[in-house]
């Protein structure tokens, strides 16, 4: 296989390339599906689906060199965005998400399901989320239970889509107006949550005391929690990283330090709707979009985002976590800017599918990365 190397000029690791941009080692998604945003690994298949208005899901069986993409029966809580997927005990379960209703589009979902490979059924689950999951919340396992952080504002971010509906065409009030709040005013979701399959149990995981967010990096890392970045009210993104450690009483967290700024910019911004996973150990994030200058406008009292004329621009940086220390760097890019994709941790590898680069045009590549502490190798 041909490769490529370069190096990064900030981590000085090596970043290998294969065959031209990157050859992948699994098909790439269905067009159907292109640009989805939901799915997990459950045993050794990965699912990935809805997203882009659609109630279809498909898997993939890992572990077959040859395998292709499979349609499983469509997903029966209809059509959604943004809802949240994990794989617990042999099963795929998938909460909330926002949908278009009779009501207004756009309308948050506190539903619940399940879906058993053995017989290939739904099921839908005699429970509902007490905080959604909404837009932008993300999920991690641990010992059995899914873990749920952030997530817009289910009231607020129901109430814009219905109030936009009532002005017609005055709408464009009512999303000034909406733009225009603080991020405190966002009010997004600072309470963790979990849900243990087996006892159908919901529980309060403690208070996030650095301010609710949504599209954050979240994982489990040496038994520990991390969130990275994350997006503070629409628009504005934050550079800042945590970690939290699980007790009796819930998670307690403490800050880390800030992701680096890419080479070139005048800081960072900071990223949202990222993919994440761990390679060998090491915890890599990448990916994300953000609007650079919004940061910096909002520091002078400007709230609305689109006053300082920033594009959305869909991120490539690589990050890698070190644990004992806290500090992250960058060690390489992906191909092209990358947000919103699926991405799980398989075989020392990230696979990162679907997902959406500049322009919003969704993606059907499916990539792996890896890292050794030295290489970065993207395939």
């Amino acid at each position: 296989m041909k490769k490529f190397f370069l190096k990064s000029s900030i981590a000085l690791a090596t970043l290998t390339l294969c065959s031209g941009a990157f050859a992948s080692q699994y098909p790439n998604l269905p067009e159907v599906i292109a640009g989805s945003e939901t799915g997990a690994l459950v045993g050794d298949t990965l699912y990935v689906g809805l997203g882009s208005k659609s109630d279809l899901f498909y898997s993939l069986n890992l572990k077959d060199k040859n395998a292709k993409w499979e349609a499983i029966p469509a997903f029966p809580g209809g059509a959604r965005n943004q809802a949240v997927a994990a794989g617990v005990d042999g099963k795929l379960y998938v909460f909330g998400g926002f949908q278009n209703t009779d009501i207004a589009d756009n309308q948050t979902a506190k539903d619940a399901y399940s879906y058993n490979p053995a017989d290939k059924k739904w099921e839908k689950l005699t429970t509902r989320s007490p905080f959604g999951p909404s837009a932008g919340t993300s999920v991690t396992t641990y010992k059995d239970k899914i873990y749920f952080f952030g997530g817009v504002n289910q009231n607020i971010w129901d109430g814009l889509f219905q109030d936009a509906k009532a002005a017609g065409e005055e709408k464009g009030k009512v999303f000034d107006k909406y733009f225009d709040m603080s991020a405190e005013d966002f009010l997004f979701n600072p309470i963790v949550t979990s849900y243990e399959p087996k006892t159908n149990h919901w529980a309060n995981q403690g208070y996030f005391p650095y301010g609710g967010r949504a599209g954050a990096a979240f994982a489990v890392v040496d038994g520990k929690f991390v969130v990275a970045n994350g997006e503070l009210k629409a628009g504005l993104r934050t550079d800042t990283t945590e970690i939290g450690t699980l007790g009796k009483k819930g998670i307690e967290w403490k800050a880390m330090q800030k992701l680096p700024a890419p080479t070139g910019d005048k800081s960072q911004e900071g990223i949202a709707a990222v993919m994440s996973g761990i390679s060998h150990g090491t915890y890599l994030v990448t990916g994300g979009a953000n609007f650079p200058g919004v940061a910096e406008n909002y520091a002078k009292g400007v709230n609305d985002h689109r006053k300082a004329k920033a594009n959305k621009t869909f991120r490539s940086e690589v990050y890698a976590l070190d644990m004992k220390t806290g500090v992250w760097k960058i060690v390489g890019n992906l191909p092209v800017g990358t947000a919103g994709a699926v991405s799980v941790t398989y075989d020392d590898k990230v696979i990162i599918a679907g997902g959406k680069t500049t322009g919003n045009k969704a993606l059907t590549d499916v990539k792996t990365m890896s890292y050794d502490g030295k290489v970065l190798t993207i395939e």
